[in-house]
């Protein structure tokens, strides 16, 4: 499925995952950044309905987050390849260009997220039609290694053009996977606690007394 491009980039999201206050000076470059991510990427996503258990799922975050679904739905998005060839250009000629192309474009694959979120709900069968936020591999106890078995069951290289190395990575590496539980009834999911992540004695963001979610 090819997704819209929006406008524009989240800002105040952007400035988040630089880590700085709002500055006018940075507008011009973050400007010329946004014009180039919006210009190369070519979003598409895709989804796939499963029955809870149907996967493997390891944790117990995603378990709190699927408590109460039926079912759940699968969903992989990518920005293709285009944005990591231009972050990957500026890195050798100009490397805060590059930090502001990858950071913008981790902002923007979340946009398109959004967007493959609305148009899953707008398919959601009528019995079962509420549906919780999304859960990726990496976040809380459930491991990277998911990816393989998200992408796998999502046919993903060959709908998208995504792939995961045998190190878990995705390819092109702005993509992101997510689990989604559904439900007859109003569900909210979880957002996992520090003491959950895998990464909780190496994370930066604790360090910076920061979290995630």
């Amino acid at each position: 499925m090819r997704l819209t491009v929006p406008e524009k980039i989240n800002r105040k999201a952007w400035l988040a995952r630089l880590g700085t206050p709002e500055d006018r000076s940075l507008d011009i470059r973050m400007s010329e950044a946004e014009h180039t991510l919006l210009d190369l990427s070519d979003p598409r996503g895709v989804y796939v309905y499963a029955d809870i258990g149907e996967i493997d799922l390891p944790g117990e975050a995603i378990k709190k987050h699927l408590k109460g679904c039926g079912r759940m739905v699968l969903m992989a998005v990518t920005l293709g390849p285009g944005a990591d060839t231009a972050i990957r250009k500026e890195a050798a000629r100009d490397m805060a260009m590059s930090v502001f192309l990858d950071s913008g474009a981790s902002v923007l694959a979340e946009q398109e997220c959004d967007i493959m979120c609305e148009e899953i709900q707008k398919s959601l069968p009528r019995e079962t039609p509420f549906m919780t936020g999304r859960y990726s591999p990496g976040y809380g106890d459930l491991p990277l290694e998911t990816q393989d078995i998200l992408a796998v069951k999502l046919d993903a290289a060959k709908k998208i053009g995504l792939t995961v190395t045998a190190s878990h990575l995705m390819i092109p590496r702005k993509s992101v996977t997510a689990v989604m539980g559904i439900a007859d009834h109003p569900v909210s999911g979880y957002l996992a606690v520090c003491s959950e992540c895998a990464l909780k004695d190496t994370c930066e963001l604790r360090k910076a007394g920061r979290v995630c979610g």
